[in-house]
């Protein structure tokens, strides 16, 4: 064990890559009901696993809790909840501490502002310089237009799902109201969207577009020709799949021709990004919570996307877990695809420490992205940074303790894909 290596990375200073942290007023507003529970974080979605198909009536959300805690505490999700509060509050995340844990949350809230809860938990006790802000904005949400709202160590990606997923025609509608330009035709539709981008531009604190489709529909993306996609917008402006002859059938040829026209705005966002070199961060993989379907997910899929645009930064979220290994191979081949850990220390860190063992034999690296905590509330992070911390240095060390690296190598290593690479990724000095 090499407890000088070890001391480096745990006391090294992050970039997280992901966050869905809330805003300033949203915290605000529910400052009073944080308790125990605000800890879980992911460890509520292995609950719903745990209680199986036909889960039991339990009286209440305690109840629940405490009768499925000892099964879930061993799990990625479980482990981040007892480190950040052992780490936070000096005690086990147990039944008989929830009382006093709750307690000791509230007051380590008690008389501080929002901004200054955020510097406690984020800065000080997680450690981490810089935050990359996906408050999973939706077009009609001007949240990331009001910098007041969150430390001026955020910064934040443009994200518009629902345009590329499109199913009718209240995302058309959404950026009618949000940019005040009539969306009258597949152009319009084009420049209103570009309008959007521009007001998010102008805050000075956009650094990438997100992109969460998988959420929402697989990550084959076609090359729709402008014929296509004239139609399928002429079709879901005017509405007119949804009336007459068989429902059913009218249903999948829109499904059918809303995904010419979701590939088609996709691709403009593309041509987006490559003219002004701005990142796009996509998610892979695993999905958050419970029963998400993991048939189109794979970052595999994405490949004729690198192809086309060799010029555009792709930061490739969670690992593409359970296909890390699949992500690094395709790290390795194309230069502008830049592996992220975010979110899969959480997950399984025993597999995200064979993925970076692996990745940092395969891949050049200042590539990879080690971290990114992907919580929506400050606290989480700790124990979500601490989690990846001990994982990136048992890598490590391990690279010394095989004669792979010398110290001061894996110390090198460490300084970049713990934060350097972020910061030249997105320009921060």
């Amino acid at each position: 064990m090499n407890s000088v290596l070890r001391e480096f990375v745990m006391k090294h200073a992050l970039f997280s890559h992901h966050d869905h942290h809330c805003s300033f007023a949203d915290f605000e507003k529910n400052r009073a009901e944080y308790t125990h529970k605000a800890l879980l974080g992911y460890a509520a979605a292995d609950l719903v696993t745990a209680a199986g198909p036909r889960p039991l009536a339990y009286a209440h959300d305690d109840a629940r809790l405490e009768a499925l805690w000892p099964s879930i505490r061993t799990t990625g999700y479980g482990r981040a909840v007892v480190l950040g509060c052992e780490e936070l509050f000096r005690l086990e995340y147990t039944p008989a501490n929830f009382a006093p844990i709750t307690e000791a949350l509230q007051a380590s809230i008690a008389d501080k502002t929002p901004a200054e809860v955020y510097d406690y938990f984020v800065k000080e006790k997680a450690n981490i310089q810089w935050v990359a802000q996906d408050g999973l904005f939706r077009i009609s949400n001007a949240e990331p237009l009001q910098t007041d709202q969150y430390p001026d160590y955020y910064q934040f990606a443009f994200r518009i799902d629902d345009l590329f997923a499109i199913s009718g025609p209240e995302p058309l509608n959404a950026l009618e109201r949000f940019t005040g330009i009539p969306v009258l035709s597949l152009d319009r539709l084009v420049v209103s969207l570009n309008a959007a981008i521009d007001r998010f531009r102008d805050t000075g604190r956009m650094n990438a577009f997100k992109v969460g489709i998988a959420y929402l529909r697989d990550l084959t993306v076609t090359d729709p020709p402008r014929h296509e996609a004239e139609q399928a917008f002429s079709r879901i402006r005017n509405r007119k799949a949804f009336y007459g002859g068989n429902q059913q059938n009218n249903a999948a040829v829109n499904q059918h021709e809303a995904r010419a026209l979701s590939d088609y705005m996709l691709h403009r966002l593309l041509e987006r990004a490559d003219d002004e070199n701005i990142p796009l961060q996509i998610h892979t993989g695993y999905l958050a919570g419970n029963w998400g379907s993991l048939a189109g997910t794979k970052a595999s899929f994405l490949i004729p996307l690198f192809e086309k645009y060799r010029r555009v930064r792709f930061d490739v979220f969670h690992g593409s877990w359970p296909w890390t290994s699949e992500l690094g191979a395709i790290a390795k081949n194309y230069p502008n695809v830049y592996p992220d850990l975010c979110w899969a220390w959480t997950m399984n860190p025993e597999e995200t420490e064979r993925t970076l063992c692996e990745w940092l034999d395969g891949v050049p690296f200042n590539k990879i992205f080690a971290f990114g905590a992907d919580t929506g509330l400050p606290w989480c992070d700790v124990g979500y940074a601490t989690q990846a911390r001990r994982g990136i240095a048992r890598v490590l060390e391990e690279k010394v303790r095989k004669g792979f690296f010398s110290e001061s190598t894996a110390e090198e290593v460490a300084s970049a894909i713990m934060l350097k690479n972020g910061e030249q990724f997105y320009g921060i000095t």
